[in-house]
């Protein structure tokens, strides 16, 4: 009898555990910050969480352009583009404390590797500096790809038992690449025109801005436990 109910507890208690550890192992979630993106270009982007152990998981991205917030007179190409990330994670305090159970605040710790594209018309206003009085409207297409990696901070917050809010911050280094066709503005003999940030808007367009750079990052993911 002893035996029986040994085999039996243990059979219990496998199961059980095996219950905990499926449970939570993934979560789908939503970049709302990304539906907005007026800085590179607006994306529908998800991305799916896997929990390795309490205190690291791996988190996959992926976007897609499916519009546009310019609309110039001429378009020489269309509005089109993607981008991805993988992200690794450490959840410091779980690991620290060696907590087992989740918590309704998860601080994070990750880094991520990330790459984007797309292609799109853009237009902006200038004038010749030898004569200021004549202004322009260009339109020119641009082509961008964009490759680099993030250090995040970002903290996991459970508001029921299936939906978390996962706000995020992140400093990094990216290469830019621009290349731009059909344009005939020229940053040796014009001037950009424009109030606000409209100028420095326009300059994420050109080839100038290619090269080397400082990256920041800050979002909100929406996310629903699988």
């Amino acid at each position: 009898m002893k035996k029986l109910l040994t085999i039996l507890v243990l059979t219990f208690s496998i199961s059980i555990f095996a219950q905990e550890s499926k449970e939570n192992n993934w979560i789908l979630k939503l970049n709302a910050t990304q539906l907005v993106d007026v800085v590179s270009y607006p994306t529908l982007q998800i991305s799916v969480e896997r929990k390795i152990n309490p205190y690291f998981s791996v988190n996959a991205e992926v976007g897609y352009q499916l519009y546009d917030f310019s609309k110039p007179d001429t378009v020489f190409l269309k509005s089109k583009g993607f981008k991805a990330s993988l992200e690794g994670r450490v959840y410091l305090f779980k690991m620290l404390h060696s907590r087992i159970e989740s918590k309704r605040n998860e601080f994070y710790v990750g880094l991520q590797l990330f790459y984007r594209e797309n292609e799109s018309t853009n237009s902006l206003d200038y004038s010749p500096k030898d004569d200021d009085t004549k202004q322009y409207t260009d339109n020119f297409g641009t082509k961008r790809t964009a490759k680099g990696f993030n250090v995040t901070f970002g903290n996991q917050i459970s508001v029921s038992k299936k939906i978390i809010l996962e706000p995020f911050i992140g400093l990094g280094m990216m290469n830019r690449k621009i290349t731009n066709s059909d344009i005939e503005y020229n940053e040796t003999k014009d001037t950009r025109n424009g109030t606000g940030l409209k100028p420095l808007f326009q300059k994420l367009d050109l080839e100038e801005s290619s090269g080397n750079l400082f990256n920041f990052c800050f979002g909100l993911r929406i996310g629903y436990k699988l």
